[in-house]
């Protein structure tokens, strides 16, 4: 074998090597050229056929695919004739295909269907039209169709979870029709064997190919799985675990198949390829055999040809039909079906949509029925434990089984409920509303079974259970209380340092809380972002604690925080109680969880969660039960996961569970979701001549079903209504239901006070009334005999409510209910059958009232030993569109003591002292938590953790200590206005009690205030704008124009989220040219070393990504993009060390990138591979940066001397973990036109994110006292500024979006004079809205959508037109007006601007300032 030369090789050099292909030139000689793709090697070419030559290949501009992976090849962008003719260098992204600038309203990966809003044909008439009328329903009809069919999937599997907790004879089953399929499937074999001219290596191939065969059956089996649980078929889903582990071998032969079919296809010739079609044809026939034979198998063969049709419709409707290609296994089958005639098909949809809810309903009774059995189960075992009469053995197995189909459900049903969300969003359908939800109150009472399993774990130092967090995580921010049982052993188990539990950051991070045994104390441990909180309870040790269940609780409000413990007596009812208190540093009062990494632990942690050093401590050894989280009941069988936890080895302990209440096991708490339901009530009484009812109740609600029996048209009801007892009854009499209701004050029983109810019919004829023994009430009726057999206690199934007009309004009760009584027969509402949601035991806690709403003319009054002008604390939650209001008030004499708020900024005034928040937009509807406190040196005001403010306290003679009075809300004395709002968990210091939450139901005085739960924002709105119109700014009543109240339409929450999905941690930067965040506090440590580290996604191929420098600008220290590439710099005195990558880093991925400074030397680190050094020469030059880092860009000017020019203006992208030295960099002192990192589709507009920003247009746009303003928008909110321009003389013109509608404010210097419009169905329905307003002197119209109002305010001669700036999203708070009724930035999407009929482009603004996103929308 000779020296081979130019890429030849072979034992004579005639053949080329991997990589180049044979070439023959002009004169005739054989050459080897690389080949155009895949490339082995680094080239410098130009375009080679349909992709780029380079360094890195890809396909070129018009084209899509992956050049350097073997069998793929650039083909052809196919956007459907829909994209934009301007970008036909941008038509598609060159890897996925998808298409990038639809235009002409069409939207999708190949732009083949309609924008959202509208209607139409987008591939072949391309008629996308207008947004979608009333009766123009297709499209969301397909989504229904869609949604409802995966929530139909989703729900499918959890009925199949909980029907299978032990699946052994299914899963054999399934196992026996997959070998007989793949047994029929061998015999395909045979064909290969007979292909011709076949090499050795290709027999080799064809005996592999049974494992391809294996792949076919698993695509086709895959399809008709699809198929089949888009139609309801819930028996194709059998969780087992012989089955997984098959499937985990079949993914393998899949692999090993795929390899198998590329080598064969590169080896054999076309008489192969033709034997290789008869293959295929073969292997379809027995795929279409084995189908008919599984449809037998499950006897529904007929169900799935009759709802095939169904499946067409929905796939169609969702990928805008016809296929492109029909290129799966699955579309070779169906296609011709698929393409059949449609017509009609919006009436049939509507009827196959009924048919579908129809299903849904059937299939989630059975969830139903199926979840009842392990509620029973869990109600014997607290029997049997009671009167430790239980069998080890089966204990063991039902707590196997309860936990494997509680763990199954909590899987399946958060993706059930995001799907139901959706499809009820989308609904067009009243029929699909009401089944959908009756579907979520069935997942609900599912929910509810597993959080009530009162049943313990016991750890053995190695387990943990990761527990389901709170479902509203903002709920913990103010108030966190936990409560649960242990028991540990000493005799057995020496105590040691443990932990117990933690709720917190999977990474350890504040803010957390937790609980451990430290030093042979209870330790409660808490962070609210400053230093850890311990508080340990020393007055009883662990060690003496008796080997019982003892418990514990731990509470924190604001930054104080307690834990209790109880322990039980061994030879009586009384019980030991110990309590420790603690207080955190600093002026953190929330605790901040984020919902993405928030984690709850019990009994110990996987490896891969990391602990603060507070709580890394070995794991638990002994028993937790958990009981309640805020007031909430929990249990550990409501889990995500559990590690090493085995039940069977480890029983769990059985619980006293009259340890420490005798009540608690003869009540029962309804939270208003569940009830309880006794079928037949006979088996325990008879009806007779007196029949008797009797309840024992307690709650502090104004409604709720108390008892309620139903027969066909004949019913039975008794509720609270208000406050009072009301009882309504039909039997079928000629006059209808008879009611029975009064106002007396005997039948209010919402005081939190136990009541005892009785309800008797005598002689068939009389129903008799009784209150606490007491006869109140009586009702004469038609003789006629008691019509039921079964009755609810406490609540009832939706169906039965809904189904009646006269029960629709019911809700479920919120209280206690202390035994029911048929007949004087009692009856354990636990053990019975039909009971779901409610749970044993009474707490106390559950009687408090910790909110208040405030109508602007109510007020709650106390009174205390405390003294707020010497020494005082308070804090509370509050949440407002009122910009002004009184909120905590307290007098001694002339002297006041007030919180308020006043233009929307939090004000506390102490003997004429204020102390004002910066913020002025706190009456926006979102709930805010401020914390006032006043001491020997200061008083100190602090909204949100981050809003604070202090001045310094006078000197005063302290206060005589005696009791006073104080109000909530308002004061019968004050000359500030009452708040219009909710307060809740409000505390003052008292020198009698410690700080803890104040109960509102003990105050004494209670003027018009409700003690329920808080209405919601959108209520607040319409209660601000379409009932109370005093509140509007000064000088806008009164005018003839517009004196009317505005439209009373129904106000309901943003259908888009006001947060969408985005990269944790990561920010977007681009748009502007100088698109950037400004740090301050930079370490002097950087003029000597830095290590910087980040993580960058982009696709630009030019840009500044960082930049540093002194004032002059003389040193300087980079991170830009050019031509792709990342180059890193820096100066050293004249010299400069610059490092750039070979490759391009612009691909859309995320790489993580280090660029350290150490003197003269230099390094650039991408993705922990590649590491580049540059060095200078030198090592005494002094380098220092003296002003602001600069993040994405920087402003305008700056670094043009130092960079490259086409790099000097910001990148496009995102950034994430910025971290100096180690450390995060969190010091943000400035943005510009910087948001989120979004994930998911974007569409073109600009997007006003929900931290606030605003755009300032370039001085040749004009809004004087003529113009014409058009606009499109998509809000978030339903409030915020959109527009504003001011000028020097106090004139303005604002519009806001307030309550989702559209009102424009004019002050012409004369006065204050407006317009509004509200739009029929909203703004705030994740549709476009056009607004255009016109401006002519004194008159302005408005026109929202098509609907128009104007307004013709007073003249002013003296008034000129003059060039002011003009703010679009926002306005900085002092430009804004005082009286403006909402202060708040518009959060959503804006796009299609014009003034005087010329475009606004934002990229050209004179300022982005702010959360603002030029150029790029999230999608809805």
């Amino acid at each position: 074998m000779q020296s081979c030369k130019d890429h030849t090789t072979g034992d004579f050099c005639e053949i080329c090597e991997d990589g180049y292909m044979p070439d023959v030139a002009n004169h005739g000689r054989h050459s080897c050229q690389p080949c155009a793709c895949p490339l082995s090697i680094i080239l410098n070419q130009t375009i080679i056929g349909n992709h780029l030559a380079s360094s890195s290949p890809r396909c070129a501009p018009g084209f899509y695919g992956n050049p350097m992976v073997i069998g793929d090849s650039c083909k052809s962008c196919d956007c459907n004739g829909n994209s934009d003719p301007n970008h036909i260098f941008n038509e598609c992204h060159n890897v996925t295909g998808f298409c990038q600038n639809c235009w002409g309203d069409t939207a999708g990966a190949n732009c083949e269907r309609c924008a959202p809003g509208f209607y139409g044909d987008a591939i072949s008439a391309k008629n996308c039209r207008g947004a979608c009328q009333e009766y123009c329903c297709d499209e969301c009809i397909w989504h229904l169709i869609g949604d409802l069919r995966l929530s139909n999937k989703t729900l499918d599997q959890v009925k199949v979870s909980v029907l299978n907790i032990s699946t052994g004879a299914a899963a054999n089953d399934r196992l026996k029709y997959y070998n007989y399929t793949a047994q029929r499937l061998q015999n395909v074999t045979e064909y290969h064997a007979a292909i011709d001219g076949a090499s050795k290596g290709l027999q080799e191939k064809t005996e592999v190919l049974p494992l391809t065969d294996r792949d076919l059956v698993l695509r086709a089996q895959d399809h008709a799985e699809d198929l089949q649980m888009m139609l309801h078929s819930s028996d194709l889903i059998i969780k087992a675990l012989v089955t997984a582990n098959v499937y985990n071998n079949i993914v393998q032969y899949i692999e090993e198949a795929n390899i198998t079919g590329l080598t064969t296809m590169d080896l054999a010739s076309d008489g192969i390829n033709t034997q290789l079609g008869f293959l295929k044809t073969q292997s379809e026939n027995v795929f279409k055999e084995s189908v008919s034979l599984r449809n037998e198998q499950f006897g529904i063969k007929h169900f799935l040809v009759q709802q095939s049709y169904l499946g067409s419709l929905t796939y169609t409707s969702l990928y805008s039909f016809p296929f492109q290609g029909c290129s799966h296994l699955f579309s070779q089958i169906f296609c011709s079906e698929f393409h059949s005639d449609l017509p009609g098909r919006t009436t049939k949809r509507l009827e196959l949509t009924e048919e579908v809810a129809e299903g849904t309903l059937n299939r989630s009774v059975e969830v139903l029925q199926t979840i009842t059995p392990i509620h029973e189960k869990v109600e014997e075992w607290a029997t049997n434990m009671k009167h430790q009469d239980y069998s080890a053995a089966a204990f063991d197995r039902a707590v196997v089984s309860a936990g494997e189909a509680v763990e199954n459900l909590s899987e399946l049903v958060p993706e059930l409920l995001h799907k139901l969300r959706v499809v009820e969003e989308k609904n067009q359908v009243n029929n699909v509303t009401t089944n959908i939800m009756r579907i979520r109150e069935l997942i609900a009472q599912a929910r509810s079974v597993a959080k009530k399993v009162q049943v313990s774990m016991k750890f053995n130092g190695q387990s943990s259970v990761q527990v389901q967090p709170h479902t509203n995580l903002e709920d913990l921010k103010t108030v966190t209380t936990i409560s649960l049982f242990i028991r540990v052993d000493p005799d057995k188990d020496p105590i040691e340092d443990r932990f117990i539990f933690y709720l917190g950051d999977r990474n350890g991070r504040k803010d957390y809380m937790g609980l451990a045994i430290k030093n042979d104390n209870l330790v409660y441990v808490y962070n609210l972002g400053e230093e850890d909180v311990e508080i340990p309870l020393g007055s009883k040790p662990v060690s003496q604690w008796p080997p019982v269940f003892n418990l514990i609780k731990v509470e924190r409000l604001g930054r104080h925080g307690k834990v209790f413990l109880t322990v039980p007596s061994q030879t009586s009812t009384d019980e030991q109680k110990f309590i420790q208190k603690g207080e955190a540093f600093g002026t953190d009062s929330l605790f901040d969880l984020d919902p993405e990494d928030t984690v709850f632990f019990v009994g110990g942690v996987p490896a891969d969660v990391r602990l603060p050093p507070a709580l890394s401590l070995a794991p638990f050894v002994g028993c937790i039960e958990l009981a309640s989280l805020n007031n909430d009941v929990i249990s550990m069988y409501n889990f995500k996961q559990t590690h090493k936890m085995d039940v069977v080895s480890s029983t769990p302990c059985p619980r006293y569970k009259l340890a420490f209440s005798q009540s608690r096991i003869a009540s029962y708490l309804f939270d208003g979701t569940g009830y309880a339901l006794i079928n037949n009530m006979e088996r325990r009484g008879k009806f007779g001549i007196v029949t008797r009812f009797d309840i024992a109740v307690r709650t502090v609600a104004n409604n709720g079903i108390l008892l309620l029996m139903v027969n066909g048209d004949n019913f039975f009801m008794l509720e609270l209504k208000n406050g009072f007892l009301r009882l309504m009854y039909d039997f079928g009499f000629s006059g209808g239901p008879i009611v029975m209701e009064s106002n007396l004050p005997k039948l209010q029983i919402n005081d939190a006070r136990y009541h005892e109810v009785s309800v008797i019919y005598h002689y068939s004829k009389k129903f008799i009334l009784l209150v606490d023994k007491s006869h109140v009430k009586s009702m004469e009726n038609e003789k006629k005999t008691l019509p039921f057999s079964d009755i609810y206690i406490g609540g009832a199934p939706s169906q039965i409510l809904l189904s009646r007009p006269y029960m629709s309004s019911l809700v479920g009760l919120k209280g206690c209910v202390k035994g029911f009584q048929f007949q004087k027969k009692d009856f354990n509402l636990l053990e019975e059958p039909g009971t779901i949601g409610i749970s044993s035991g009474c707490p106390e806690e559950y009687f408090m009232s910790r909110k208040a709403y405030f109508t602007g003319e109510s007020y709650l009054g106390s009174a205390a030993k405390t003294s707020p002008f010497d020494s005082f604390e308070g804090g509370l939650n509050f949440r407002t569109l009122q910009p002004t209001g009184l909120l905590f008030y307290h007098s001694e004499g002339s002297d006041e003591f007030t919180i308020t708020l006043e233009n929307g900024a939090v004000v506390l005034n102490s003997r004429g002292t204020r102390v004002k928040s910066q913020k002025k937009q706190y009456n926006d509807g979102i709930t805010h938590f401020l914390v006032a406190s006043v001491n020997n040196d200061k008083y100190e005001l602090v909204v949100d953790d981050k809003d604070m403010h202090e001045k310094k306290r006078p000197t005063a003679a302290p206060s005589a200590s005696t009791v006073r009075n104080f109000y909530f809300g308002g004061s019968p004395s004050s000359s500030i206005k009452n708040f219009t709002g909710c307060i809740s968990y409000a505390y003052i210091s008292r020198q009698d009690r410690d700080i803890e939450p104040e109960d509102f139901q003990k105050y004494t005085e209670n003027v018009q205030t409700s003690l329920q739960d808080c209405p919601s924002s959108d209520f607040l709105c319409l209660s601000k704008v379409g009932r109370d119109k005093s509140n509007l700014p000064k000088g806008l009543l009164g005018l003839n124009s517009d004196d009317q109240e505005p439209g009373e339409t129904e106000e309901t929450p943003c259908y888009l989220t006001p947060r969408p999905r985005a990269t944790r941690h990561a920010h977007h930067y681009g748009g502007t040219a100088n698109s950037r965040q400004e740090f301050t506090d930079i370490p002097g440590s950087l003029s000597k070393r830095s290590h910087f580290s980040l993580s960058l996604k982009t696709q630009s191929s030019f840009g500044l990504i960082f930049y540093a420098s002194d004032e002059a600008e003389d040193n300087f220290m980079a991170l830009f993009l050019a031509h792709g590439k990342l180059v890193y710099t820096f100066n050293l005195g004249q010299q400069r060390v610059k490092i750039k990558s070979l490759e391009k880093y612009n691909d859309g991925a995320w790489h993580n990138v280090i660029f350290i400074r150490d003197g003269n030397l230099g390094r650039l680190v991408i993705d922990g591979l590649t590491v580049l050094e540059d060095r200078a020469q030198g090592s005494n030059v002094s380098w220092h940066v003296s002003s602001q880092l600069y993040l994405g860009g920087v402003p305008p000017g700056r670094a043009q001397r130092n960079i490259q020019r086409n790099s000097a203006y910001s990148f496009t992208g995102c950034v994430k973990n910025l971290q100096l030295n180690g450390q995060w960099l969190s010091s943000v002192s400035q943005t510009f036109g910087v948001t989120p990192c979004f994930e998911g589709l974007s569409e073109p507009g600009t997007y006003f994110s929900e931290e606030g920003g605003y755009v300032v247009l370039d001085d040749t746009f004009n809004l004087g006292l003529k113009f014409e303003l058009v606009v499109e928008v998509r809000p978030r909110v339903a409030s915020g500024v959109l527009l504003h321009v001011y000028t020097a003389a106090e004139e303005y013109l604002t519009i806001v979006v307030l309550c989702s509608q559209v009102m424009v404010l004019v002050n012409n210097g004369v006065r204050e004079f407006f317009t509004q419009v509200t739009p029929r169905l909203g703004l705030c329905d994740g549709s476009w809205h056009r607004i255009t307003v016109i401006r002519d002197a004194n008159v302005v119209q408005l026109d929202v959508d098509s609907e128009v109002n104007h307004v013709v305010g007073p003249l002013n001669p003296s008034t000129k037109s003059a060039r002011t700036p003009v703010f679009i999203g926002g306005a900085p708070e002092s430009l804004l007006p005082e009286g403006i009724a909402t202060r708040r930035a518009y959060t959503g999407c804006m796009r299609k601007l014009t003034v005087n009929e010329s475009q606004v482009s934002f990229s050209k603004a004179a300022l982005v300032s702010g959360a603002v996103s030029v150029g790029s929308c999230p999608a809805a």
